[in-house]
């Protein structure tokens, strides 16, 4: 079997090249899948309308650019469909609506909501247990920065009650994630070396299903949410405390964190049993 794998990498990537995260789901299945004698061939996104892609059983968009082409151009999906002798299909965070009407297949990472299209199916996650291990000298907390701000009026509270907290502990925050897109993303290697470091991972965007979260969850860090920004539907499966008020977050934050068993929960999730799911659905 061959699967286009329609990403922002193509066949000469390397580890240090990985930074946006749908790079990394790419990536990482991509050598779950060979494993299995799947050739998972990588594919960038951009200019396939000039150069379409060679000829596959299934292809899978990984990109948002790819994403956007599909939604907004209807010759590039018609173009994903004249290289593709099976399915086309989507890989996506969480089972948001709409995308049935494009992609025969949508794989989620969360698993898919209750009166979700049959198109939805579950993906899983992974996360190499090779670069993410606990590595956790000094209490320490991972603030996820990346949508600070991004809410303004409507979750300020959220953002404020976080700088007095952590400005009041005495604990190092780490926060390498740029604010909403104003700069790129740290390489994929890097964040890692930092995630190794904390104990706590403190959510600023909607749900809690995000590859950042998984991997820092093998990392043995605790997920810390926001009740307000709670979401089961967007929700993965790993060691989570949700905080309403800022006596909650204070008591979340100075108890003991079990890394070994927050860590081993998280392992009970591997990029092997996603492309095993994946086989499985295409296959029918």
């Amino acid at each position: 079997m061959k699967i286009n794998m329609i990403c922002n990498l193509d066949g000469d990537v390397e580890l240090n090249d990985l930074n946006a995260y749908n790079t990394v789901v790419a990536y990482f299945l991509r050598e779950a899948l060979l494993k299995r004698d799947v050739d998972g061939c990588l594919v960038m996104g951009r200019g396939l309308l000039e150069k379409p892609p060679s000829k596959a059983d299934h292809t899978i968009v990984f990109s948002n650019l790819a994403m956007n082409y599909v939604r907004s151009n209807p010759a590039y999906l018609q173009m994903l469909r004249k290289t593709t002798r099976g399915s086309v299909c989507l890989w996506l965070d969480a089972s948001w609506a709409g995308w049935e009407r494009f992609f025969d297949y949508i794989f989620c990472v969360a698993k898919p909501y209750g009166g979700r299209p049959p198109q939805y199916v579950h993906g899983g996650y992974g996360a190499d247990p090779r670069y993410l291990y606990p590595e956790q000298e000094e209490k320490a907390v991972f603030l996820d920065s990346l949508m600070w701000g991004k809410y303004k009026g409507k979750y300020d509270k959220i953002y404020k009650l976080y700088e007095e907290v952590l400005a009041d502990l005495d604990i190092k925050v780490y926060s390498p994630i740029p604010v909403y897109n104003k700069n790129r993303r740290l390489p994929w290697a890097e964040m890692q070396a930092i995630r190794r470091k904390c104990h706590f991972f403190l959510v600023t965007q909607l749900g809690g299903f995000g590859l950042g979260r998984i991997e820092a969850a093998t990392c043995g860090t605790l997920i810390v949410q926001p009740k307000p920004l709670y979401r089961p539907w967007l929700t993965v499966d790993v060691e989570m405390e949700i905080w309403t008020t800022r006596q909650d977050l204070i008591k979340i934050l100075e108890a003991p964190v079990d890394v070994e068993a927050i860590r081993a929960k998280a392992l009970e999730h591997t990029w092997d049993k996603a492309a095993d799911r994946m086989i499985q659905v295409l296959k029918g």
